[in-house]
């Protein structure tokens, strides 16, 4: 029965972690606007706000030395963002438009495929954390310098009055968002436990999708106010944006990883769903539903060969 209970006070929690998560990238999309960012900008910016998530489950499973559960939960979210969340959003717009540049698109996946490469050898160690956090940065600087944008013209202004609000509600967000991921992170371990499922495993399988909340709130809400290209951006910034979480954590505390077959399958998997990426973002300079389908198709896949495993 207990276990039970758990998994019912973890959905609660997740449910509230995604309502906090949206206060904050709500608000910050306020200010953004007050400001007149333009859409790459803006995108970027969501890429580091929406994934407040995974930085602060990441702080607490450091402290509670459960790193092997973020490092599931940031690579398997790398596959949930590129397949799931993508392939959603290809399902929802029908169609987004690309400028079909490789030269802006294959550092981004790059830096995404990175932590792979570095895990290789059981260990995310000190000098992998710099080497992640200075990729992510070096790609920041490099998008800017390329004056990489989708074409938006910024925001209209609207009332700034209204910006101390917006600023102060961000920062009870963000609160509520590091509150609740401590709570998660500690409900999840009593849950592996009476499951038997490895840390690695159950990031993969149920954190990457808790802490992407954010993300698909965004997919949906950019859908319904038809900028598509936002949610591409957004979610392209998002995903990178994990590389420069994993960094940090690796900084503040060598991480040990079992590489095993699960650490095997995100590593196809997320070769496949970047190669896939790749191929229909240069192809026709655009992705449609046919795309979408077998990016959901791919995410499908992954889970049923995760469960597999899990037997």
């Amino acid at each position: 029965m207990s276990v039970f209970i758990n998994i019912f006070f973890l959905l609660v929690l997740f449910a509230l972690l995604g309502i906090s998560a949206d206060y904050v990238v709500r608000n910050i999309k306020y200010i953004a606007t007050v400001l007149k960012i333009r859409l790459f900008a803006f995108g970027i910016l969501l890429g580091l706000v929406t994934s407040l998530p995974e930085l602060s489950v990441g702080i607490n499973t450091t402290l509670d030395r459960a790193t092997s559960l973020s490092v599931g939960n940031l690579l398997g979210g790398m596959i949930i963002v590129l397949s799931l969340v993508v392939g959603c959003s290809l399902l929802l717009n029908r169609k987004v438009v690309t400028d079909g540049n490789l030269k802006i698109l294959i550092p981004q996946l790059a830096v995404i495929f990175s932590p792979i490469l570095f895990g290789l050898d059981g260990t995310y160690g000190l000098a992998d954390g710099l080497i992640m956090i200075g990729l992510y940065f070096g790609l920041i600087y490099y998008l800017f310098r390329a004056n990489y944008s989708f074409g938006g013209e910024g925001f209209a202004l609207i009332e700034k009055n209204k910006i101390i609000k917006a600023i102060f509600l961000s920062v009870v967000g963000a609160v509520g968002v590091l509150l609740l991921s401590h709570w998660i992170v500690v409900r999840s371990l009593i849950l592996s436990q009476d499951w038997g499922i490895s840390k690695l495993l159950l990031g993969v399988l149920i954190f990457s999708i808790g802490t992407n909340l954010p993300e698909i709130s965004i997919a949906i809400t950019s859908w319904r106010k038809h900028i598509s290209e936002l949610s591409l951006s957004h979610l392209l910034s998002s995903t990178f944006t994990n590389v420069l979480i994993l960094g940090i954590l690796a900084f503040i505390r060598p991480i040990t990883i079992v590489v095993g077959p699960v650490y095997y399958v995100l590593a196809i998997f997320l070769t496949l769903v970047l190669t896939l990426f790749l191929f229909f973002y240069r192809s026709g300079k655009k992705m449609d539903r046919k795309e979408g389908i077998i990016l959901l198709a791919c995410y499908i896949l992954f889970l049923a060969v995760n469960f597999w495993i899990m037997k």
